[in-house]
């Protein structure tokens, strides 16, 4: 799944928007689980992260590190953040961000749509693309 992303990041009684985009990779075969790797852009900040996840239905739970580049400080901090989200193809996020000494609210809205490995394997006979041959 790839998709944008829209936050309100919520913190010190301030409120800044950010918007990102993130890329999630779903393996259905067993209990379902996931791995996310993002990038978000706020006015004096960009944050990369990645985060582990797992869901049922619509509804889910993530969690994992993230590195907060404030440039309007100049420094580096390192985090961690959870969120929990409701989705189909579009849904939204209550996630929770907790960066050097600054804990962040940021309740977010997104939308993502499936990439698949098939769609990049087209082998000719009506299979998909292949670019080995």
């Amino acid at each position: 799944m790839l998709g944008p992303m829209l936050h309100f990041n919520i913190a010190d009684k301030h409120m800044k928007t950010s918007f990102g985009v993130e890329l999630s990779y779903w393996n259905y075969e067993h209990f379902p689980y996931s791995f996310d790797v993002g990038i978000d852009f706020q006015k004096g900040s960009i944050r990369l992260y990645s985060e582990g996840q797992t869901g049922i239905g619509f509804l889910g739970l993530s969690f994992g590190p993230v590195l907060e580049l404030r440039t309007s400080e100049g420094q580096l901090k390192t985090g961690i953040q959870g969120s929990v989200w409701a989705n189909y193809f579009g849904g939204f996020d209550l996630r929770f961000r907790k960066t050097g000494d600054a804990f962040t609210f940021a309740p977010g809205l997104y939308f993502k749509l499936p990439v698949s490995r098939e769609a990049w394997s087209y082998d000719g006979d009506g299979d998909g693309w292949d670019w080995d041959d």
